[in-house]
């Protein structure tokens, strides 16, 4: 999202997702008991909690991260299927020209992650074949909070020990240095929350929809409010 972002906005909300995502494991004594509990708690941390305003080459540009809980993602929902816990966003708005632009990453999280888990393979395999590029397996332990890309943990075949050097880094970091600059996450991919339909690019350039119910998301809204 580099080449629609104004530098300096750029750089606050990677300075916000690095610095945040480095202290987001304080809440583990908390939460540590449930997964969603922690990828809720995680997602809380990362947001602003008001609206920051940024000027750019004279255009006035708004920015926040905000985080919304859908569901619990029980023993017989659709999250079985989808394999995500939990969605992060970014939308851009230029209200002079009425676009919007969306991406997506699809995250799973686990739990004291150590070897081989069969069956967080499976779940990543799952939001792959949904959005390839665009998930990531989010490892919680009471030392920090660790992230993966999906493709990476296939390759790995699910094995933390086997993923490949520099591919696991702090859940902040992986959000600026690969999901802001477009490395992971898939343009067109985003959540609506109220229809529980999960809006993905079709190959042939419309929209499709599909139903899942995702328990967690956290969105990067930002907005051109006055053009240059």
């Amino acid at each position: 999202m580099r080449s629609t972002i104004p530098p300096r906005v750029y750089v606050a909300i990677e300075e916000h997702l690095r610095s945040h995502g480095r202290r987001a494991h304080r809440d583990w004594e908390a939460n540590a008991a449930h997964e969603d509990s922690l990828t809720g708690a995680v997602f809380a941390d990362l947001c602003t909690r008001r609206t920051r305003r940024l000027y750019d080459e004279g255009a006035e540009w708004r920015w926040r991260v905000t985080t919304r809980k859908f569901g619990s993602g029980g023993k017989d929902s659709e999250e079985r299927l989808s394999g995500a816990d939990g969605i992060v966003e970014i939308e851009v708005r230029h209200h002079s020209t009425g676009q919007m632009e969306t991406k997506g990453l699809l995250v799973q999280a686990k739990k004291g992650w150590s070897g081989r888990d069969s069956r967080l393979l499976g779940q990543v395999v799952d939001m792959e074949s949904l959005a390839p590029g665009a998930s990531a397996a989010l490892d919680y332990s009471p030392s920090g909070y660790i992230c993966a890309d999906g493709q990476s943990v296939i390759a790995a075949d699910g094995n933390r020990r086997s993923l490949a050097e520099g591919k696991a880094v702090p859940f902040g970091e992986f959000l600026a240095e690969r999901f802001l600059t477009c490395e992971v996450g898939l343009r067109g991919l985003y959540y609506e929350a109220h229809r529980k339909l999960l809006h993905l690019p079709a190959a042939n350039g419309g929209p499709e929809a599909l139903e899942y119910l995702i328990p967690e998301r956290m969105r990067i809204e930002i907005e051109e409010i006055r053009g240059a």
